[in-house]
């Protein structure tokens, strides 16, 4: 037998496969890629569209009749547009490694079945604004399993925390909101009798009279419970623990931290209309009122948000991938 090594095999075997910058496979593959993304989002616009068709007229009402329990989620979603933007480029990395219509075909099957099942669960989804929003992110991620299985462990953190996001809320202010409430109330009540001003609580329900003759009235109910803050503000430290990939003690501690601020600046911020009620009566505590929550919890979001990504305590990095060489 010849030990004669063919000249092709040689080229082959001395071939050294060098790492493939993202900018190579936008540059000679950009359309393949740009339609792939592309036809992803369609499907999942159609997806979307079909498993919950009345979402936007849902969501408008929601805002309009209650914009307090859709603010907190502006943030959320702000955060995830700049982390998904942010990781754009590992994103079509990922993209540029996917294969035909055959490959991880178990993938693509359970995509298609989360997408019979929402399609199935359309009654359901179509009562509520929180149960429409789940299944507009679901078809997102469903969509992605059938068009681009390997994008499926980077998305789904992201997806999971936008579905509890999306969810949770309505379930926890069920559950958690009227004791929250309660202890709200108990702690305006002891914060506002240190300030040294009039007012009489029962219970959750409290009346002062201004100085300009007004008597106000309220009930601290489970929407002003704060549990919507509290939900939003874990789920940006979700998004950015995700992000940053900080180990789990730091994140826990943050979370702790924020929840306890949050509930302690909600009994302030409570106190603090009282104030303004007993100063200048009910029609600035009213319009006090519709604005002043966004300020303080947005101000606690970014200022304990901000502390955290200074803090130490960063997991190993993931090891970046290596990918095939781009076709010439």
């Amino acid at each position: 037998m010849s030990n004669t090594i063919p000249h092709a095999i040689r080229e082959v075997s001395t071939h050294t496969a060098k790492p493939v910058h993202v900018n190579d496979y936008w540059n000679r593959s950009a359309g393949p890629l740009w339609l792939r993304f592309f036809g992803w989002i369609c499907l999942a616009a159609i997806v979307a569209a079909l498993a919950a068709p009345t979402s936007l007229a849902l969501l408008s009402q929601e805002v309009n009749s209650n914009f307090g329990a859709v603010f907190p989620a502006i943030p959320l979603v702000a955060l995830l547009l700049v982390v998904m933007t942010l990781r754009l480029g590992e994103f079509m990395e990922i993209l540029a490694r996917e294969h035909g219509l055959a490959s991880e075909l178990p993938t693509r099957l359970v995509g298609l079945l989360v997408i019979a099942m929402l399609l199935i669960a359309r009654p359901l989804t179509n009562q509520t604004v929180e149960y429409s929003g789940v299944a507009v992110i679901l078809s997102v991620y469903a969509t992605s399993l059938v068009i681009n299985p390997l994008t499926k462990r980077i998305m789904l953190p992201y997806a999971a925390i936008c579905a509890v996001g999306a969810g949770a809320p309505s379930l926890l202010q069920s559950a958690f909101g009227g004791p929250l409430a309660s202890f709200t109330s108990d702690l305006s009540a002891r914060m506002a009798a240190l300030a040294g001003f009039p007012v009489t609580w029962q219970g959750t329900q409290f009346q002062l009279l201004s100085r300009t003759g007004d008597v106000i009235t309220g009930t601290v109910t489970s929407d002003c419970s704060g549990i919507v803050s509290v939900t939003a503000f874990l789920g940006l430290l979700a998004l950015m623990h995700i992000d940053t990939r900080k180990n789990i003690k730091s994140t826990t501690e943050i979370a702790i931290a924020g929840i306890v601020i949050l509930i302690l600046v909600n009994a302030a911020r409570i106190v603090l209309l009282l104030w303004v009620g007993y100063v200048d009566g009910a029609t600035v505590f009213w319009s006090t009122h519709d604005w002043i929550g966004y300020v303080l919890f947005l101000g606690v979001y970014l200022s304990v948000l901000a502390v955290y990504s200074r803090l130490g305590g960063y997991n190993n990095p993931v090891p970046a991938m290596t990918l095939p060489s781009a076709p010439a």
